[in-house]
């Protein structure tokens, strides 16, 4: 996300011939006009970057929206926010941070017990997000997610693919 927008898109598209190659999704977070401009499959954008309602009348019908429910504590207004990205056309949720992470130093922490609560309250799939590794992966078990996003995990390590391999 840091890179010139020139350079950016030139990342994007050969990530999106990478994607294509392999039949993945491809998506871009936080840029909405370059995940138009290119192409992407989708697009995953904050809650704090624009609209769901927004974001979808600007990618259509056909591509793939991804919104990330970073809030706080346990009421009424956490599962509020994953009904309406719902109801404005997001395709899943990504809710978290569910553990301390150091990818993200601004997200906020989710609970167990909203992450369920959210979970039961949208027909979407909903993925954890945030300080998730091998040794804490399964304390996510009964929530209700459908999956989970990996940095750290993944990208710290000397052997990705034995992590990759290790995680599944």
């Amino acid at each position: 996300k840091e890179l010139p927008e020139e350079e950016f898109r030139q990342e994007a598209l050969a990530v999106k011939e990478l994607c294509r190659r392999y039949h993945v999704p491809f998506l871009i977070n936080d840029n909405v006009e370059l995940a138009v401009s290119c192409g992407a499959d989708g697009v995953h954008v904050g809650q704090h970057d624009m609209s769901a309602a927004d974001v979808r009348r600007r990618i259509g019908p056909g591509k793939i929206l991804g919104v990330s429910a970073q809030i706080i504590g346990v009421s009424a207004q956490t599962v509020e926010q994953a009904i309406l990205a719902e109801k404005h056309g997001a395709d899943y949720l990504g809710v978290g941070a569910v553990f301390s992470t150091s990818t993200k130093s601004d997200a906020d922490a989710v609970s167990h017990e909203t992450l369920q609560k959210i979970c039961a309250a949208v027909s979407i799939p909903v993925c954890a997000i945030g300080g998730i590794h091998k040794e804490n992966l399964h304390l996510l078990k009964g929530t209700g997610i459908a999956g989970v996003a990996l940095v750290s995990a993944i990208f710290a390590s000397p052997d990705i693919r034995k992590s990759c391999e290790d995680l599944k």
